[in-house]
């Protein structure tokens, strides 16, 4: 039950060594550059399907999305309807139309008998499982490929040991490239040469390797790369022109040195490297790493013990140090972050994010599973918040407020978003939901910037109730109101209407974020005679108009 109000820093704050903090003033009195703009939040068309996505890739035009799904059908159809069509755990549809593609590879596992390997896999009677789910997508850095990997051991009838490759263009999978993986590959990263792998093997082509691995990009031919992480591995970024790989997980130890959760070794043979920041918690994991090219890479996390401190929201290091540049100090597990247009996505269930001023968390707990952050720290910490202390540099919050309900009532995890990606003009999420901002969608939604053509906005909220009325001892009726919030606006401008007068005869501005929503007064002096009806219209800057019911009195 946090408190406060919103204040703006005047001081950027750098992570000094040693973790301790030195505010450097600003001077002068330049205007802080703008903010940037994230894509509208209503939901354009896309494809669904009867299961879980883990993991989508814009490559090009076309969207590729990988998971644990049977089939796949057109947006507004219900399962089982008409243009429900097969798909095994991975599909590709239009970014720009969201039709579904006729690339349909089989992406199956063996069935094997013992103990039960968890919930991403399915029983098949008799102590017998079948683990054959998608966990990341990757394209390489020319798009003229797409990597996948996972738990899986086959596709099209062909071996693949959790790892394959498709030509992007013509969807084959790739003959020559055939790593054999004993184990779950969780984390790809593709550069011009090489893939470098994570996740929870223990040998790649009867080499033994510790859950994490380098193969050619070409022919899947085994490299000497062989660092060693002692618990599994989510997600690896290669930065080569940093000479590094980061690496994040669930880990304790990389290499025998103890650095939990997120550090990085160099891309030659995997060795450590230096390395500044330690997770807040050593329940921490890191689920997915992404860069921009700034020399900054992009997490998300999630706690599984719970308690302070704990890192379940996002945060941005330096590839070539180690050093925090920002951690947002949210709560709530984040599963995905993709960056684009110096706006960071991420697919969570967010809640409080008071360090940060964003959020508050005074009363029932309501998730926001879709957000949008500055890639930069905008400002400082105001207060001591899980484990962001009183000065920390801090990111924005963007106004992007789509929503997602969790995922169906049998879900172990009910996490709604599992996975985003965003280029200049789109994002595409994908998760276990099934309703997308009110509507029925299930695992895939996608959303477009401004200008995008088809691109939906979401303004004005209801409730909008109508406005309350009652007489002025001396003459006149006070009219007041609750305001409402904007999906993808800071502030909502209110105009008092009147019948009969054809103009608004007050007009105000608040913000609108749903946490700060305002109560709002205006008193007319001079109503006409005999019965006066009033309402109030809630305008967006996009122009999106909500009009509340109407009041009357006299």
């Amino acid at each position: 039950m946090r408190r406060g109000s919103k204040a703006l820093c005047a001081a950027v704050a750098l992570v000094a060594a040693g973790g301790s903090l030195v505010a450097l003033p600003v001077t002068g009195a330049a205007q802080p550059p703008p903010l940037p703009v994230p894509a509208t939040a209503g939901a354009l068309p896309a494809p669904q399907t009867d299961g879980i996505v883990f993991s989508v890739a814009i490559v090009g035009n076309t969207v590729v999305a990988g998971g644990r799904f049977t089939k796949a059908r057109p947006a507004g159809v219900a399962p089982g309807g008409p243009g429900e069509v097969r798909r095994d755990n991975l599909l590709a549809f239009d970014l720009h139309t969201g039709e579904l593609l006729p690339w349909a590879p089989v992406v199956s596992g063996s069935t094997f008998a013992g103990q039960d390997p968890g919930p991403f896999c399915e029983p098949a009677g008799g102590g017998r499982w079948v683990c054959d789910s998608v966990f990341r997508v990757k394209a390489s850095p020319d798009g003229r490929k797409v990597y996948v990997g996972g738990d899986f051991d086959k596709i099209d009838g062909q071996w693949r040991s959790r790892v394959a490759a498709f030509d992007a263009v013509t969807g084959a999978l790739d003959p020559a490239f055939r790593p054999q993986v004993a184990g779950r590959v969780r984390g790809l990263s593709v550069t011009a040469d090489t893939v470098y792998l994570g996740g929870g093997f223990n040998a790649v082509g009867g080499v033994p390797r510790t859950r994490l691995a380098a193969v050619s990009a070409n022919d899947g031919a085994l490299l000497p790369w062989a660092p060693a992480a002692d618990r599994e591995v989510f997600a690896v970024l290669a930065a080569p022109e940093h000479g590094r790989v980061v690496v994040g997980g669930a880990f304790d130890h990389v290499n025998g040195i103890y650095q939990h959760g997120l550090t990085a070794v160099d891309t030659a043979g995997g060795a450590g490297v230096a390395w500044q920041w330690v997770t807040p918690s050593d329940a921490d994991t890191i689920t997915d790493l992404v860069t921009d090219g700034t020399g900054t890479v992009y997490l998300g996390s999630y706690n599984w013990r719970g308690g302070n401190p704990r890192l379940e929201g996002r945060g941005a290091v330096e590839i070539a140090t180690g050093r925090p540049l920002w951690l947002d100090g949210c709560y709530g597990d984040t599963q995905g972050v993709a960056v684009a247009d110096g706006v960071l996505y991420s697919a969570s269930h967010t809640h409080d994010c008071w360090a940060m001023n964003a959020i508050p968390e005074n009363g029932p707990v309501d998730y926001h599973r879709l957000l949008a952050e500055t890639t930069v720290a905008t400002g400082a910490a105001q207060r001591d918040v899980n484990h962001v202390r009183r000065g920390d540099p801090i990111p924005e919050l963007l106004p992007w407020l789509p929503n997602t309900n969790g995922g169906p009532s049998t879900s172990p995890w009910l996490n709604g978003p599992w996975t985003v990606d965003a280029r200049s003009g789109y994002v595409v999420v994908g998760g276990e939901f099934t309703v997308v901002n009110g509507v029925p969608q299930q695992s895939l939604t996608r959303f477009a910037a401004r200008g995008v053509p088809g691109a939906v906005n979401n303004g004005p909220q209801v409730p909008f109730p109508a406005p309350r009325l009652s007489r002025k001892l001396f003459g006149g009726y006070n009219i007041t109101w609750t305001g409402t919030w904007d999906a993808q606006n800071r502030e909502v401008r209110y105009e008092v209407m009147r019948a009969g007068t054809p103009k608004p005869i007050h007009v105000t501005t608040a913000p609108s974020w749903p946490w700060t929503v305002s109560e709002m007064r205006f008193t007319d002096q001079r109503p006409p005679q005999g019965r006066v009806e009033y309402w109030v219209r809630a305008v967006d800057a996009d122009g999106a108009v909500l009009s509340s019911p109407h009041s009357t009195i006299g």
